[in-house]
């Protein structure tokens, strides 16, 4: 089998499961080749935008489909949240497609894959595999529906939109998906039954094969460490306790910042001593940081062993993300032996065990975080220890790259009968 993996950039979630999973199935026995369309170079990947001709037009092509949708948008907090799939290029006359047994696509938006070029894809024939990491593959062009369940009854009056109505923007899109995915070669993958049970409320995917199988880490980096020598490549005094939380933007309101800070201001109110926070991720607006404990700001990471660094550092890993399918940092952070508390969104009831690898709330419930931390950093070392082991077993049997990539293959297989 010679699999094409194809993915809009070299940065985020998307991406780092993309490469992951192209590298691990090389290491079982398959020819893989994973394709990006803009971004940095680096290990495992080719970059189509590669010089300063193909960069401009990867640029051009995101920035004309957005200005675009500004005469749709409800305002510009949206802007980002939807994609009509109006730009992109012709991904099926690329020799490396045309040289593909199987194409899996996996994050394609930012100007990379339209909706006419998945049209060109599809109809190629060839069997075409797609993970799925938000839900804009069955969506009218929504990545997080955000409440709103139209995506159920094919859009319309959607809440993104200036002027919602019944056959709106993304109504019109739904019914395009709609024809583009009849045909019977295309295969959907979850990473999360969460998203699994989303799209099959969906009329685009209700009636497509749907596999769940989680994105894969690789277990041999990410693993426990020592602490102490954590802390101090990190320059974090040895004594501290450290708390956790990344974001690739910090600024990012459905990111949970603030819901962060508030659980922060419930652990000062505790009285509780030698907390140090680490923030992983740009701060895209600049403003300085009001926390109330003292701070380590490492700023974005990309470098695998950096962020192990992290994990092994600290003591809690928090999230409090409004909106999530299975995150990369929870699973790279269990992996590391860290437990992690978090809000009970998408996929991430899946990979937390409350009270065993961590804690889950319901949104923006930041009381019960916080008395679940307290609770752990009170409590003995032999209760710490346990549930770092686990944290560290659980990410081993459910996200190892090893088994996923297994996983992946036996449905390279099937779609190919």
């Amino acid at each position: 089998m010679n699999v094409l993996h194809l993915n809009a950039n070299s940065a985020g979630g998307a991406f780092t499961a993309a490469n992951r999973l192209s590298t691990a199935l090389s290491q079982v026995g398959g020819q893989c080749r994973h394709l990006v369309f803009s971004g940095n170079p680096g290990p495992g990947y080719q970059v189509w935008a590669d010089g300063f001709l193909k960069r401009m037009l990867a640029f051009a092509g995101h920035a004309i489909e957005k200005l675009d949708f500004v005469r749709y948008e409800k305002n510009a907090s949206v802007r980002f949240a939807f994609s009509h799939g109006l730009c992109g290029v012709d991904v099926s006359q690329w020799q490396a497609f045309k040289d593909a047994d199987i194409i899996h696509l996996h994050w394609i938006n930012k100007g990379f894959i339209s909706l006419q070029g998945l049209e060109q894809i599809i109809r190629s024939g060839k069997p075409v595999v797609w993970t799925c990491h938000d839900m804009w593959p069955f969506t009218g062009g929504c990545y997080h529906n955000r409440g709103c369940n139209h995506f159920q009854t094919g859009c319309g009056d959607c809440q993104y939109l200036k002027k919602p109505a019944p056959n709106d923007l993304s109504a019109r899109k739904f019914r395009q998906k709609q024809r583009l995915f009849e045909p019977e070669n295309i295969h959907f993958v979850t990473p999360s039954a969460w998203l699994s049970l989303q799209a099959k409320g969906s009329p685009i995917a209700a009636e497509k094969s749907i596999a769940v199988i989680p994105n894969a880490i690789d277990t041999k980096v990410f693993t426990p460490g020592n602490a102490t020598e954590a802390m101090a490549r990190l320059g974090i005094p040895a004594t501290s306790r450290v708390i956790a939380f990344a974001a690739a933007n910090l600024s990012n309101p459905k990111k949970g910042f603030h819901e962060f800070t508030a659980l922060l201001k419930r652990l000062k109110e505790a009285n509780i001593e030698n907390i140090h926070i680490l923030l992983i991720g740009e701060n895209k607006d600049g403003k300085a940081f009001d926390l109330p404990f003292p701070h380590t700001f490492t700023g974005y990471i990309s470098d695998e062993t950096a962020m192990v660094d992290c994990y092994q550092a600290a003591a809690v890993y928090v999230t409090t993300s409004h909106e999530e399918n299975l995150p990369t940092t929870i699973m790279e952070s269990l992996a590391c032996g860290t437990p992690v508390a978090a809000f009970a969104v998408g996929g991430i009831p899946e990979m937390i065990v409350d009270g065993e690898t961590g804690w889950l709330s319901t949104l923006f419930d930041v009381e019960t975080l916080s008395k679940g931390i307290l609770e752990y950093l009170s409590d003995d070392d032999s209760k710490r220890l346990e549930m770092r082991e686990k944290s560290r077993l659980s990410a081993f049997a459910h996200y190892d790259q090893e088994h996923v990539a297994r996983r992946y293959a036996e449905l390279y297989k099937s779609v190919l009968k």
